[in-house]
């Protein structure tokens, strides 16, 4: 069965995600969350783990697509990823490799602006066939706010706070 992406509810999925998040944040992890869905159904969560795993490649959604890895070898061209916080780099493109073309996400991500690099890559670009932001996205912005205000300034500004970053 395709995806009917415009025709999806995808408050209702986000606001999964947003839970995944709030678990996130309640680990002491970054409050990032992610689920995907394929034929209305999630069938995988994931949430940050940078902090309880200390890895730095423990973001919600590889953690996500991880969890379903053997089921996205055969399904993946009819799934749907919905993510907090717009995708990093290293995020949007293991989705692409999962071959995964549709992706809804919260608040953008103004520091990494993706929208431009998606663009600027012809190779991406042909794989991606929805990119939404903007689905919840005061809720999912409102949450980093919370636990993590830097990170917060960095993403709606685009400029790392003074003392940002590597310690």
């Amino acid at each position: 069965m395709s995806v009917v992406f415009h025709e999806m509810n995808h408050e209702k999925f986000m606001k999964e995600a947003l839970k995944e998040a709030e678990e996130a944040a309640k680990r002491g992890d970054r409050p990032i969350g992610c689920v995907i869905v394929h034929e209305n159904r999630i069938i995988a969560r994931g949430s940050n783990r940078f902090s309880t795993l200390d890895s730095k490649i423990a973001h919600a959604e590889v953690m996500a697509m991880h969890q379903c890895a053997s089921f996205l070898k055969k399904y993946s061209y009819d799934c749907v990823l919905y993510t907090t916080l717009e995708p990093c780099i290293m995020c949007l493109t293991t989705i692409v490799m999962a071959n995964i073309p549709y992706v809804v996400f919260g608040c953008h991500d103004r520091y990494f602006q993706l929208d431009k690099f998606i663009q600027a890559n012809p190779y991406i670009e042909k794989r991606i066939k929805a990119y939404k932001g903007g689905v919840l996205a005061d809720e999912s912005y409102q949450l980093i706010h919370t636990y993590y205000p830097e990170m917060a300034e960095l993403i709606s500004t685009g400029k790392k706070p003074q003392g940002y970053g590597r310690k």
